[in-house]
């Protein structure tokens, strides 16, 4: 009597369990699927929208401590945003009150666009929407001041339904695919294997 009471106890500990496993591994999946949710389409737009890539991080040029931020990543064709962050070197305030250009050359070809704190998702930043007109390696240069200081570097801009465009956006939705396949495929195997009765106890 004994032995059997204990050999039940010891299997409905075994269910629990089972039952916990599958609780678990329906959660992870789950919590797998909503972080594969939450990456922003790359062709999303907005300053800060579809992911920011820092270009120019606290370099120092001619007084000031200049951090530059591109989005989307990657840049798209008449989608790109620049935000600006201006520190005096010596005192180590931010300077909101420069002047700041941003130059897009490519060839003979450039785009000017002044930056502004209206642009700018944070008040003490200078922000500007960069109208790229096609693919390319563009030369990126911020201008403070009317020349007083300046600063570039290279941005590939692409197109939105370009080969590393649909990457980006599609590696995501594909990775969420395969998680809902594993996701169905595992339950039924698992239930079946978790919920055989147990072997008799001799």
């Amino acid at each position: 009597m004994f032995m059997e009471t204990f050999a039940q106890t010891l299997c409905l500990q075994w269910l629990q369990a089972i039952r916990n496993k599958m609780k678990l591994i329906n959660a992870t999946l789950i919590f797998l699927s909503l972080l594969l949710l939450c990456p922003k389409n790359a062709a999303a737009d907005g300053p800060g929208s579809g992911g920011r890539r820092i270009r120019i991080d606290g370099e120092a040029v001619d007084g000031y401590l200049i951090r530059v931020v591109t989005s989307p990543t990657p840049a798209l064709v008449n989608n790109l945003y620049l935000e600006v962050r201006l520190t005096d070197a010596v005192s180590g305030e931010i300077i909101t009150d420069a002047i700041v250009w941003i130059t897009a050359i490519s060839g003979d070809d450039s785009v000017d666009v002044q930056a502004k704190h209206d642009n700018a998702p944070n008040p003490d930043e200078y922000g500007a929407h960069i109208p790229i007109p096609y693919a390319e390696v563009w030369k990126i240069k911020i201008t403070i001041d009317q020349g007083k200081a300046d600063i570039s570097f290279l941005e590939r801009v692409s197109n939105p339904n370009s080969v590393g465009t649909i990457i980006a956006v599609g590696a995501p939705i594909a990775g969420l695919l395969i998680l809902g396949i594993l996701f169905y495929w595992l339950r039924p195997k698992l239930a079946e294997e978790f919920t055989e009765a147990p072997p008799s106890p001799d």
